[in-house]
Order: C-alpha cells, then structure tokens, then sequence
C-alpha cells in the first residue's frame, strides 16, 4: 500500500460527490458483512485496536472497484431482457 494514494473519508466523498456518511455506509457495511459495501481491499482501519477507527480509502482500488461495478450492472441489464415470444409482450 506504499504506493497507492489513500484518502480520507472527506477526501473520498469529495471524489464521488457524495456526502461523508454515505462512503462511512459503506465502510459500515462491509464490517458488518453486509451487502452493499465495498471490497476490504479499498479501505485500510489505521487503528483497529483504537477506541475510534481511522479508515484511509484505497483511491485506485476503489475506483477499479467502481469501474468493474458499472460494467457488471450493464451485463447484468442486458442479460436480463429476452425475446418475446407469445406475441403479446409489452416493452
């Protein structure tokens, strides 16, 4: 991890355009083995035997993370539609 950038919880709201909480969400969830989260790769805990957490965010695996996520869902999208063949399908 030496040379991946890692950033702070604002820092990385501030790339996503999102607020604090929802990148904290995130982080929330995958402690918590919940879906939703993001892979344990793309945040490191600085003090995990600290009375407060100190999360660092991975920014190149995250966004790889990201970039796989979006093309996944696409997939997905296509996958899921199939041809008509009653005759009577409503698009």
């Amino acid at each position: 991890m030496e040379s991946a950038k890692l950033l702070t919880i604002a820092q990385t709201a501030e790339l996503l355009n999102c607020s604090a909480g929802f990148v904290r969400k995130r982080i929330a969830l995958t402690e918590m083995n919940q879906p939703g989260g993001w892979p344990k790769g793309t945040f490191v805990n600085l003090q995990p035997n600290g009375a407060k957490s100190l999360y660092r965010i991975n920014q190149e695996a995250l966004q790889n993370f990201l970039s796989g996520e979006g093309q996944a869902e696409e997939a997905t999208v296509e996958e899921s539609v199939e041809p008509c063949a009653t005759g009577t399908c409503s698009f």
